[in-house]
């Protein structure tokens, strides 16, 4: 399935829209052996394409050659090629015909421009992989960069193999200086820990950083970045990484400051990311809500706060003082702007470290906002955030002006000494980057102050989302992503207050999360939680890949222009196996707002509204599996329930939280339950894709997620599919075209019968095959050959005769009554009635219903009977097989004839 369709315009593009999906297509199956038996042929020259790629641009090589050496490198292994006949590579790439020819297959004969570039091509892959010049060339002058070109190639080919690093290091290191004619480096940057898109902003903020001291990167892994550069492994950059990483991490959230300034049923409160950034800003989105509260006053609710707060640990005579020094409570809509004004300063004062205690805020209140030293006494008796507020407001002489004055001091007191000119880095960011990036430009001289940390904490301190390495905090369920769960109660403790235990997370664990709040385009309105779709560039991907990875993210999130959610079109998704995204408002999959957010990974939170675990989990499951296996990337992928997974489970797919009912449709012999290779990925959406052939065949789209759920819990005993179907059938229409149904669903239902039970010939379903087939054949059903009941009548009369047995009747007994009573029954039904032929054919057909009983059975009714419905179903769909299969016999008898006539 083609995801990128828009005009490649570099060689970069037309290889990975054009080239890729060709090389899997043609050698996908292909495994290796040896140092390479992990890998196929086409991962193989996939892999060497892509490094190629990457380091003939930093090279400089021409563009024309760089296209002949990716034609070369496309076709490098001619002895692994179909036709190579065991011929060796330098036999075969003197064979003209025959590099051409596989040129052609791999579609990179476009590159081949003429002669010239044929022969570079054929100089390029002799060359390869120690392979040496052994004809009358060698004495001809030759373009010396024929040789640096090779080495790019030499390179490519060693890239993939399964060496000790460092072995395989100094291999690569000696062809890279040969081909870019410098010395050269090579350096491994891993994250400890995949937090999602503060993780992406790390490593590219890491690039940056490197790129300026005149590092390049080479390939792109899940756990991080290779790159080559200068030997100056010495050079701490760890200050400089962790500024880059900090100034990014506040050009999100400045350009999200709605997101971070939130009303509260305690108030408006101003998150500390906040802080940092345009204090105008902050407090223009605070009066912007000041004046939603304002056009929101209801004056019955405001009284009976008062009445609340006035009485609550207030004695009269306190309340009847600050009466007297004019503290009168808030009755109309512009003294309750002020109130919830004065209440958003105290919670920011709140936030100051050190921490103020509330009676040196409400100081500050005071003189900001004009109240006399009586009135500030007198409102000491008051509840300092819901009491106070309420009974200020009137008093204020400087009203608005007051409460911007407030909030002000407060923003500037919290920001403390990063407001300086001078561009300072907190410890706790270069801390964090120690903690996160293992490379030599990084010194970490933490030790085991991790283990230390955890040990020392308090159990109900430490960090709930990641290791506990500094202060915790409680976590705030609106700054956390859709369905993520703040609190955590024992289930062995019943009740408990609502506000306690709460999950606690150190500042770096909370901010990736609220990263993934402020990044995705997750829906306005949140309700079920979502799955998370975790994908990540394969080992070794060129840098290219990653850029036309992002540009995809990025014109697919603008189908959406109002910024929320795309959602796939099911139905040509299910009918026509394409991909195409439209916008919406609740479901679908919220992609990440900026490209910084994607890098060797991306989490892709997946909604699909009020629905059942399961069968989000299959669809979401169908979604990874098309875009993952799509011919372009052909990405690793997790799919969980939950935002942090563990990646070092190395496999081409996962599923965590698989169902029991699912279990069956999602298994394969050869693997873990929910862990797949490549191939059987490509296996299980195969069944998927049968699973809504076969629904889309017989339902409407509206009932389509509710049949497909059906059929994938029917996987666990897959003769029962021939039930739900049925079921589904006659639920839709009250008399169906078994011809046309079947027509329609008979290829999915084969194919998915035989990837659950490859192995399967059992006695059930041969002996109903056979009975079927003496059925079509002696045309053995009642008045009519279209209705379901009288198609199934004879195979019915067995089950009644099955049902009625009485313990003196023996099986010959049971079934000679059977045969003389349909027998009787034909001869009534049909016109002409019928003879001994008919009853011989009867014979033949409850002899093989008796083999069925007897053999399947055990001739005990109970065991048939608690089958009956599997087994009429089966009967009937087995019986329209079969009479398809002699309506094709004698079309190709007449066929015969006549061409003989």
């Amino acid at each position: 399935m083609s995801l990128l369709k828009r005009t490649p315009k570099s060689l970069e593009e037309r290889y990975f829209q054009g080239v890729r999906p060709k090389l899997y297509e043609l050698h996908g199956k292909h495994q290796q052996s040896g140092v390479r038996e992990s890998r196929t042929l086409a991962e193989h020259l996939d892999s060497a394409c892509q490094f190629t790629l990457t380091v003939s641009r930093l090279a400089n090589v021409p563009e024309p050659k760089r296209a002949v050496l990716l034609a070369a490198t496309a076709v490098h292994d001619l002895n692994k090629l179909e036709g190579a006949k065991e011929r060796n590579v330098k036999t075969l790439v003197r064979d003209r015909s025959f590099l051409q020819e596989q040129l052609e297959r791999a579609g990179v004969s476009d590159l081949i421009e003429n002669d010239e570039d044929l022969e570079l091509a054929r100089k390029l892959i002799e060359r390869h992989s120690g392979h040496n010049v052994s004809d009358g060339t060698r004495f001809l002058p030759e373009d010396p960069n024929i040789e640096r070109w090779a080495s790019i190639l030499r390179a490519a080919d060693l890239f993939d193999l399964e060496l000790e690093e460092e072995k395989l290091t100094q291999k690569l290191r000696k062809e890279l200086i040969h081909a870019f004619n410098r010395p050269c480096e090579l350096y491994r940057i891993r994250v400890t820990e995949d937090r999602g898109y503060i993780t992406a902003l790390l490593l590219s903020a890491c690039e940056e950083v490197l790129h300026q001291h005149q590092y390049n990167v080479l390939a792109i892994f899940p756990d991080g970045v290779l790159v080559e550069g200068p030997a100056n492994s010495n050079s701490d950059l760890t200050t400089k990484i962790a500024a880059k990483w900090e100034d990014k991490i506040e050009q999100v959230f400045g350009g999200n400051i709605e997101k971070l300034v939130r009303a509260t049923k305690d108030g408006i409160k101003i998150s500390s990311q906040a802080v940092q950034h345009n204090r105008e800003e902050v407090i223009n989105t605070v009066l912007g809500l000041l004046e939603k509260k304002k056009a929101g006053f209801k004056l019955d609710k405001i009284q009976g706060d008062v009445d609340k707060w006035s009485k609550q640990n207030v004695s009269p005579d306190e309340l009847q003082a600050a009466l007297d020094v004019g503290l009168v409570p808030v009755d109309n809509a512009e003294d309750f702007y002020t109130s919830e004004g004065m209440k958003a300063a105290y919670l920011s004062y709140r936030e100051v470290q050190p921490k103020l205690s509330p009676i040196q805020v409400w100081d500050k209140i005071a003189a900001h906002t004009g109240l006399s030293e009586q009135q500030r006494a007198a409102l000491d008796p008051f509840d300092a955030l819901y009491g106070r507020a309420l009974f200020a407001a009137k008093a204020s002489s400087n009203k608005l002006a007051g409460i911007i004055a407030a909030l002000q001091d407060s923003l500037e007191l919290r920001k403390g000494e990063a407001s300086s000119t001078e561009i300072e880095v907190s410890e706790e960011m270069i801390a964090a980057v120690q903690r996160s990036l293992s490379c030599p430009f990084v010194k970490n001289m933490a030790g085991s102050s991790e283990l230390a940390a955890y040990i020392e904490a308090n159990p109900r301190q430490r960090c709930s989302l990641g290791a506990t390495v500094s202060e915790t905090a409680a976590l705030s369920s609106d700054q956390m992503p859709i369905g993520t769960k703040v609190q955590m109660f024992s289930n062995r403790l019943p009740g408990g207050m609502t506000s306690d235990p709460v999950r606690q997370a150190d500042p770096i664990a909370s901010l990736a999360y609220q990263l993934m709040t402020v990044g995705a385009h997750l829906p306005a309105a949140k309700k079920e939680p979502p799955y998370y779709l975790h994908l990540a560039l394969p080992n070794g991907s060129a840098p290219a890949l990653l850029r036309i990875w992002r540009d995809w993210l990025q014109d697919t999130a603008a189908t959406n222009a109002e910024g929320g959610p795309v959602t796939v079109d099911e139905l040509k998704l299910y009918r026509d196996r394409a991909i195409e995204f439209k916008a919406n408002k609740v479901v679908g999959a919220a992609l990440p707002k900026r490209a910084e957010f994607v890098h060797s990974t991306v989490t892709i939170p997946i909604m699909w509204g009020e629905t059942t675990a399961s069968l989000a989990l299959l669809k979401s499951l169908r979604l990874a599996l098309e875009l993952s296996l799509s011919a372009e990337f052909g990405f690793p992928f997790i799919l969980s329930s939950g935002l942090q997974v563990d990646a070092s489970v190395q496999s081409f797919g996962r599923i965590e939280g698989i169902s029991s009912g699912l279990q069956p449709l999602l298994s394969l012999e050869a693997s873990q339950i929910g862990v797949y290779d490549r191939a059987q990925a490509s296996e299980i959406l195969k069944r998927l894709r049968c699973l809504t052939d076969l629904a889309i065949s017989i339902v409407s789209l509206s009932k389509l997620d509710d049949c497909v759920y059906d059929l994938a819990r029917a996987c666990a005993q897959p003769f029962s599919l021939y039930f739900v179907l049925m079921r589904w059938l006659l639920r839709e229409q009250e008399s169906p075209s078994f011809a046309l149904i079947w027509s329609r669903i008979r290829e999915p239902l084969h194919v998915l019968l035989e990837s659950l039970m490859p192995n399967e010939n059992s006695a059930l379903t041969r002996y109903l095959k056979e009975a079927t087939q003496i059925a079509a054949e002696s045309r053995l059903w009642g008045s009519s050959a279209e209705k379901r009941t009288s198609l199934s009548e004879p195979f019915t009369e067995f089950v009644t005769s099955v049902r009625s047995q009485k313990s003196y009747m023996d099986l010959e007994f049971m079934f000679a009554a059977l045969v003389q009573k349909y027998h009787t029954r034909l001869d009534r039904i049909r016109e002409h009635g019928v003879g001994l032929t008919k009853l011989e054919q009867l014979k033949s057909y409850y002899a093989v219903l008796r083999k069925l009983y007897e053999e399947v059975y055990q001739g005990r009714p109970d065991k048939l009977l608690s089958d009956q419905k599997n087994l009429e179903a089966a009967y009937l769909f087995f019986l329209e097989e079969a009479r398809r299969e002699l309506r094709a016999k004698a079309e190709g008898s007449k066929q015969t004839e006549e061409s003989v006539a």
